[in-house]
């Protein structure tokens, strides 16, 4: 979560990420939601999460990519500093997590990616009408922050799938990834059609090598097919 760290140690440890892994960070970030972590670690209170994150990316980009970083604002202010090394990456990518009307204008304004998870209870995106009116709605954003909508990627959170989940959501229309394997080809299918380039997957298992075995198990069985 972006506002658990000083803005100033979140760039110096994710530019050393990309460094290490030679230009292969991406970024993905989300605001928080549990009150007591942050009052546990001492952070900014709670109810201002949002302006920390929005502050911390601004404050990263300034430090990633100027010469002579120098930025003054409430949660960051740095002038006259050395910032070494940057990243490999001229722009790290920024996948903004969320569901919400402040997450959509994050990844509008600020964001190279919108992130969401679909079974949020508070904004559900679990059907195909559902996800494609949240791209809707974020293409406004952009438009209303002057941004062509093809800037800014979309992917796509899974934690639950299969036969053993509801094939119904509560609207009455199919749920994403509700079904056998042709169907979960069918949604990756659409998902592609809508402009979606990743979808994230969870994996259960016992062990790791279970774990491993449900992954090319998956693969073989359904990416395959797509």
């Amino acid at each position: 979560m972006v506002p658990h760290r000083p803005p100033v140690l979140t760039a110096k440890i994710l530019a050393t990420i990309d460094v290490l892994s030679e230009g292969r960070l991406t970024w993905g970030i989300g605001v928080g939601w549990c009150k007591e972590e942050f009052e546990a670690i001492g952070t900014e209170p709670f109810e201002e999460r949002g302006a920390v994150t929005d502050e911390t990316i601004t404050a990263c980009r300034v430090l990633w990519t100027e010469e002579n970083p120098r930025f003054e604002g409430k949660y960051a202010n740095f002038s006259n500093i050395f910032f070494q090394p940057r990243p490999v990456q001229k722009r790290v990518p920024i996948w903004v997590g969320g569901e919400s009307g402040p997450a959509l204008r994050r990844t509008a304004w600020l964001g190279d990616a919108w992130y969401p998870i679909g079974t949020n209870p508070k904004f559900r995106l679990d059907t195909l009408k559902r996800f494609q009116g949240g791209i809707d709605r974020l293409h406004k954003r952009a438009r209303d922050a002057d941004r062509d909508p093809k800037t800014i990627g979309l992917a796509y959170r899974v934690t639950q799938r299969g036969t053993a989940i509801p094939e119904r959501a509560d609207d009455g229309d199919r749920r994403l990834f509700s079904g056998d394997d042709a169907a979960i080809v069918g949604d990756l299918r659409a998902l592609r059609d809508l402009g979606v380039s990743d979808v994230d997957f969870s994996f259960d298992g016992a062990s790791a090598d279970e774990v491993v075995a449900n992954m090319k198990r998956f693969r073989e069985d359904v990416l395959s097919k797509v």
